[in-house]
Order: C-alpha cells, then sequence, then structure tokens
C-alpha cells in the first residue's frame, strides 16, 4: 500500500517517539515564553520612557500645560478630601 514508508523504516514507535520529544520539548519552552513574555512588554514600555524623558521639550507651553496639570491634581485632591466626624451612630454610604 505505501512502498517508500516501508523502505525508509518509518515505524509506529519511531512515529511516536519523534511526536513525544516534540512535547516534551513544548512543555519546557511555553512557561518559558509566558514569564518572559512581560519582561518583554515592560522593556519596550521602559524604552519609551526612557526616550520620552531625554527629549527635550520644544515648546514652553508643554511645561505650562503640566504645571497646570499639577495645580489641577492638587484641587482636586483638596476637594476629595472629606472631613471625618467620629460618632457612635451608624454610617450609612450612599
Amino acid at each position: 500500500m505505501f512502498p517508500g514508508v516501508v523502505r525508509t523504516g518509518l515505524t509506529l514507535p519511531k512515529v511516536l517517539g519523534g511526536i513525544q520529544k516534540t512535547l516534551n520539548i513544548a512543555n519546557q519552552v511555553i512557561p518559558l515564553y509566558v514569564q518572559v513574555k512581560p519582561i518583554i512588554k515592560n522593556a519596550q514600555s521602559a524604552f519609551s520612557v526612557a526616550k520620552d524623558l531625554l527629549a527635550t521639550p520644544s515648546t514652553s507651553p508643554a511645561k505650562s500645560s503640566t504645571s497646570s496639570l499639577k495645580v489641577e491634581n492638587q484641587r482636586t485632591k483638596k476637594q476629595e478630601e472629606i472631613p471625618v466626624t467620629y460618632s457612635n451612630n451608624p454610617v450609612f454610604f450612599l
């Protein structure tokens, strides 16, 4: 039926052995890939952050916008602070 297969010596134990070796390698590589993937992703973002830090600002309005953002953040933090009163009454959150 398959004369070429019989001549090459392709047998079921050889095929199963090859499949087993392949699966063993896959079982070793997949966890390694899962562990290394976040490291590579973080390295790419670290390079982009470093590039942004090293870049010189071309215009002064960028500085003013960052300072205005800082002032805005301080204002919102002050608004978010709620005075705490202590009492023995139950507290209901709406």
